[in-house]
Formats: structure tokens, sequence, C-alpha cells
């Protein structure tokens, strides 16, 4: 799978992919995140880092902020990657996944409890537990904003190349509305909801 990158989300990192079939993928690591090859904490100039950093015929796997990242350097790079796989991926996290109200709540929490409010969002995601990455405190929230505020729907729909979209049925962070939202703009695109499976828990399928 040497020509096969993945994408983690927010305030996970690449042991995530452990439990999925892209396990012997190469693992990209986000900014603020650990050891990261990538400086930019907007997505949009992120995505064309990785766009840069990826070889020609990738295919590239993303989930949640990483399905962002993913998508938007297909747009940008669509002549480097062949297919897209997105976990819980969302055209817009705030209003389409989440109320504005309920984001701007946790991005308080986060700068006031950054560690506490990382757990409580972890938690969201699966009760399954997880290592804590080694956090730029900084740049991981950066990252976040950049993705909480952004909305993919005019360059999403610039994608051509094979898009499979799969979500949990229980997915309470990004949701069934932001994968289904995500599915109808997309053109050449497939959409698995898996029964039973949380946010996280979706990385089990393929």
């Amino acid at each position: 799978m040497d020509k096969v990158f993945t994408l983690h989300g927010w305030s996970f990192d690449g042991s995530i992919w452990s439990i999925s079939s892209f396990e012997s993928a190469v693992h990209l690591v986000l900014p603020g995140h650990g050891i990261s090859p990538f400086k930019s904490t907007d997505i949009l100039n992120l995505s064309k880092e990785v766009g840069e950093f990826i070889p020609f015929g990738s295919t590239l796997i993303g989930w949640s902020l990483g399905a962002s990242v993913a998508a938007l350097t297909a747009v940008f790079y669509s002549q480097k990657v062949k297919e897209l796989v997105l976990y819980a991926p969302t055209v817009s996290f705030s209003v389409v996944s989440q109320p504005e109200i309920v984001v701007k709540r946790f991005l308080r929490k986060l700068g006031k409890d950054f560690l506490g409010t990382v757990y409580y969002f972890r938690n969201l995601c699966s009760k399954e537990r997880w290592n804590i990455p080694e956090f730029s405190r900084e740049k991981t929230i950066e990252l976040l904003e950049s993705f909480t505020w952004f909305d993919l729907t005019p360059y999403i729909k610039r994608i051509t190349l094979p898009v499979t979209i799969i979500v949990g049925e229980k997915d309470s962070v990004t949701g069934l509305k932001g994968a289904f939202e995500f599915w109808k703009i997309t053109k050449k695109c497939i959409l698995k909801v898996i029964p039973e499976a949380d946010h996280l828990t979706v990385l089990k399928y393929s």
C-alpha cells in the first residue's frame, strides 16, 4: 500500500487505522498531532501541502477532518489522486453536522480546558479508548477552527474521480446528514451506511 495514504481526524493519530483494512497504508500526521511533514493549519493550504507530498496514482483515505483534507487534495491535485475513500465526511461541520451554537460552545471550552475537552470529544467519537498524540495545543486548535467554519460545497462539486463514503448509523459527530449532503453533491460517489457503527468504529468497515 505504498501509494495509499491515510489522513486521521482531529485529536487522534494514525494508530486509529489499526482497526481498518488500511493498517499497512502510509499514515500522514496532521499538524499539531505529533511529528508532521505539514505546516499549515488552514485546511485549504494543508490540502495543497498533502498534494505536493503524495505521488501520482495515489489513493487517499480520510476520516472526519482528514476526509475534508483528502477531498480538497483531490480537487487541487486531481492528476495525482485516483480514488477517495472518505469515512464520516461532512460538507460543513458547523450548521450541517452541528448547530453553530454548539460549535462555539465547544471551542470556548477547548480554550479554557484543552485536555479535558479533548477527552470529552473523543468520548463522543466512540467509547473505545485510544492513546493521546503529542499535541501542539495552538496548532491543534487552529486546525479545528479552520475545519469547523469551512464549507466544502463549492469545491467538491469539482471532484470527478471515484469516491466511496462510509458513515456510521450512530455517528453523533459529523453525522448521517454530513455524509448525505457530501454524497448528494459529489459525482461518481457511493454511500455506505453502517448499522450500529459510531463516528470512530465505522473505520472497521470498507
